[in-house]
């Protein structure tokens, strides 16, 4: 009998031991699957569809982000020289854009679990969503270049906390990294139309703005679609914080009515001063437990390892898919053949690998352990970057594109699902919200930094500069916590990691 990935994965609870995020009340408990005594542990699809199907809606809204994110970075790499073109610019002066759009994403990693913190995750969302819009709005007008600049930083800013929120929901649910591998395809979809949708509308002869008409309308039935579906949704940060608020506020109720007290003696006014006196302890909620769960929030995720070095970690992942989706097609047509048709499929390649590495090598990753894949992949890239450089065949090159999509489709979710094992729950979202932050400003940070290069030493420079990325995340990989119970010799390794700095591990 054959027997899908999907029938290989054990119950949720197995991975994730906290996977309800839906208001228990809200799920009829006839619909709770259960596993007869003697059963071989697995669940049917009929069961699995159970436990999935409250997070429809969240996982789609999910979805859908990520696709309208990976749109508009698709969207930017082939009209930018119809932007340099219609403002008269040197290549140095357009590649300010990239810098402006790094500027929101950075913005974004700081202010994010701030948000969360006095909004919500969802109220987050829809903050983000709305700042595309206003950019989006204002750059469809093909408004003077610096406007243009200024207003890229609110596409960023939206796109991060929007995509932060989109990690932090799928890494949440019930087989987290199934999920985020479709997450982040969808993204890889959206990167795949992008360039197809913006060659569509510039070969009718219609103005590069007009892919921003487009982008806009997207972004706002994105925001009533975020508004709709993440209307009830609570993460797991959230329901942590509101249960150690309510357990804070009856132990302040049990201070201020000890047994054996006897209400019927106090007067009026000594009445209202304990009801006021509650009221500013409540408000306040001094006990250090709990200030030390809503304070310093970036403080608090600095201490581990996994947000220091990961988000430096994702910011080169970014740059490094991105500097390929974006400067790749000019490389080819520069050193490889000006056939300009087969030179688009082949970066057509580059996305649709990423797309099928997303999809397929989730649940080889997760079985076989995620520090060592990972390893592998980041090798198995450097390899084929340099294959991509030093051999001039259209075939061998269209190969080493295709092949370095599929290895770097799952590193960003494998990240996500490894800080749902490591992070505490309180910190989850802000944490992953800080990653996905300074991961999209990679996507404009490095591009900016390959087209200085590229501008100063020639196109030739492109791959040389992504080698040295793929041999940096390399090195940092090293530094990254594995979320698996360590054997001897890597616990003593482990140690030694940890003595180098003050960063927890774990």
């Amino acid at each position: 009998m054959t027997v899908s990935i999907i029938d290989q994965l054990p119950p949720p609870e197995a991975n994730h031991p906290s996977t309800v995020r839906i208001d228990e009340k809200s799920i009829d408990p006839s619909l709770t699957p259960t596993i007869e005594a003697g059963s071989s542990g697995r669940l049917s699809w009929i069961q699995r569809w159970q436990y999935i199907s409250p997070y429809f809606l969240t996982a789609a809204q999910s979805f859908l982000i990520q696709f309208c994110s990976g749109l508009n970075d698709g969207n930017l790499g082939i009209i930018l020289p119809s932007i340099k073109a219609h403002y008269g610019l040197s290549q140095y002066v357009v590649s300010i854009i990239f810098l402006s759009n790094a500027l929101g994403y950075i913005t974004a990693a700081v202010l994010n679990g701030y948000l969360i913190k006095y909004f919500s995750q969802s109220k987050t969302a829809l903050i983000g969503g709305c700042s595309m819009i206003i950019g989006y709005l204002v750059i469809l007008f093909a408004v003077p270049f610096p406007v243009t600049c200024i207003f890229m930083m609110p596409i960023g800013f939206g796109i991060a906390l929007t995509q932060a929120a989109a990690n932090v929901v799928c890494g949440e649910m019930p087989y987290g990294m199934l999920m985020l591998s479709f997450l982040h395809a969808f993204y890889a979809g959206g990167a795949l139309i992008g360039p197809l949708l913006a060659s569509g509308i510039l070969s009718s002869q219609k103005p590069w703005n007009t892919t921003y008409m487009v982008l806009c309308g997207l972004a706002g039935a994105n925001v009533i679609s975020i508004f709709i579906c993440f209307r009830k949704l609570r993460t797991d940060s959230e329901k942590e914080l509101d249960a150690e608020k309510e357990r804070m506020l009856q132990h302040s109720d049990s201070d201020h009515h000890p047994q054996g007290q006897e209400h019927n003696e106090a007067t009026n006014g000594s009445i209202t001063t304990a009801f006021n006196d509650q009221q500013i302890d409540q408000e306040s909620l001094t006990s250090k437990e709990y200030a030390q769960k809503n304070n310093s929030l970036l403080s608090q995720i600095f201490k581990f390892r996994l947000t220091t070095v990961g988000s430096v970690f994702l910011c080169f992942y970014t740059g490094l898919e991105v500097t390929i989706g974006n400067w790749g097609y000019t490389y080819l047509i520069s050193t490889r053949s000006t056939d300009t048709v087969a030179m688009a499929h082949l970066m057509t390649g580059y996305w649709s690998g990423i797309c099928a590495g997303r999809l397929f090598l989730g649940f080889a990753t997760s079985r076989f352990g995620e520090k060592r894949m990972v390893y592998c992949y980041l090798s198995m890239i450097v390899v084929m970057l340099i294959l991509l450089w030093f051999l001039p065949y259209i075939g061998a090159n269209a190969a080493s594109l295709a092949i370095t999509g599929c290895l770097l489709g799952p590193i960003f979710p494998t990240m996500i699902a490894v800080a749902q094992r490591i992070v505490p729950t309180h910190l989850y979202a802000t944490s992953v919200g800080f990653l996905s932050a300074f991961a999209s400003a990679g996507t404009a940070i490095f591009p900016y930094v390959g087209g200085i290069l590229i501008g100063s030493k020639g196109i030739s420079s492109m791959l040389p500069f992504c080698v040295a990325l793929g041999g940096a995340m390399l090195v940092m990989w090293i530094f990254i916590p594995d979320p698996r119970p360590p054997t001897k010799l890597s616990a003593k390794f482990k140690k030694w990691m940890t003595d180098l700095g003050p960063w927890k591990s774990t």
